[in-house]
């Protein structure tokens, strides 16, 4: 039996039992971000924190005061704010000009020359307990409200594949490179210090089913609604990762995340 969903549009905020969607409010809720994301990212996925972090037990950078912060908000479980968020997203509109995560990795001239309006995706972790179906379609559905309130027409952002052994993927990134290479006009490309090239393997062999079978679960989700990726993929030796560039026209995101909310 599917579960009641209450949507505000004006705040932003979407609650299904005893979960809630909204964006943090204050610094508080944006460490309480930071703690999940450290406990997933170098906890979890042995990502290599700096002395900072470490003491703080922080994922914390220089962007993060500068963009919104999705929580998903656990209500059941009592006490503080830390213990009750159980996920997060960065969002980041460039409202700070230049301030863009991806561009520590990948050249976005293209999308911040872009006439419409563009909003970066990052920093994507939740609870291994709140790993669901659920939990997901609830974080995509704040982000389609939210892309209708500022009008976006593009997102985009860093997502990994686990490892920093690219070799693993060629197969993988090869299939990406000739079936979801993102148009000339919007199309990130791996700083060139940093870039490995996707086309490495000119016949890959894989099937759509394979492919899917292997990419991460972030990535394919991405994927099913439409993404693209840009050229290359750069190592992250810090978050032990390989990443690649997604971008995701609005236009192209499934109805049921769009469609539904402006017909709301």
């Amino acid at each position: 039996m599917a579960i009641a969903e209450n949507i505000n549009f004006a705040s932003l905020n979407i609650k299904s039992g005893h979960l809630e969607v909204r964006l943090a409010e204050n610094n508080m809720e944006i460490d309480a971000a930071q703690a999940l994301r450290y406990k997933v990212f170098f906890e979890e996925m042995d990502a290599v924190s700096n002395a900072n972090q470490k003491k703080l037990k922080r994922d914390i950078d220089l962007y993060d005061h500068f963009f919104d912060h999705i929580l998903v908000i656990d209500h059941k479980i009592s006490g503080k704010i830390h213990k009750k968020v159980v996920g997060t997203y960065r969002l980041n509109r460039g409202l700070k000009k230049n301030k863009f995560y991806t561009s520590d990795e990948f050249d976005i001239t293209k999308l911040i020359k872009y006439k419409g309006d563009i909003l970066e995706l990052g920093r994507s972790c939740v609870n291994k307990d709140y790993r669901n179906g659920n939990t997901m379609q609830m974080l995509w559905r704040f982000i389609a409200q939210y892309v209708i309130k500022y009008n976006i027409d593009i997102m985009f952002g860093c997502a990994s594949f686990p490892g920093i052994e690219h070799q693993l993927y060629s197969k993988t990134f090869s299939y990406m490179y000739k079936k979801y290479l993102a148009p000339e006009n919007i199309r990130p490309v791996a700083l060139a210090n940093k870039r490995i090239p996707l086309n490495s393997v000119t016949n890959e062999n894989l099937t759509f089913k394979q492919f899917l079978s292997s990419i991460p679960p972030l990535i394919k989700g991405y994927i099913r609604l439409g993404a693209f990726i840009g050229d290359g993929a750069v190592i992250d030796a810090e978050f032990n990762t390989v990443d690649v560039c997604i971008v995701l026209p609005t236009k192209k995101v499934s109805s049921r995340y769009m469609e539904h909310y402006e017909r709301k």
